[in-house]
């Protein structure tokens, strides 16, 4: 399921603001205690869980979400990440 232009689409699940897409995605930083990896378009699929920091890097700007925990996949150039119900979803900057 790919974003428009070819480029990656993002998924973020919270309690707290429901479900967010972001589009246009060039890349994807995972940053855990166990990894540090540079997600891009057509990386191998993946699932993983997270305690540490998200960066999405779109068309339309970057987002980051800092100490945070829950589980993330990537397929077919879609990335989800469903945060644990303690955190807040992603910050623009």
């Amino acid at each position: 399921m790919e974003g428009k232009d070819g480029k990656m689409k993002a998924r973020i699940i919270s309690m707290e603001e429901g479900l967010r897409e972001i589009e246009k995605v060039r890349l994807i930083r995972v940053i855990s205690r166990e990894y540090n990896l540079l997600i891009m378009e057509d990386y191998m699929p993946v699932i993983g869980e997270i305690t540490g920091t998200v960066t999405i890097v779109s068309d339309d700007g970057e987002y980051k979400a800092e100490n945070i925990k829950g589980f993330f996949s990537v397929r077919k150039n879609l990335f989800s990440l469903m945060l644990s119900e303690d955190f807040e979803c992603l910050e623009e900057l």
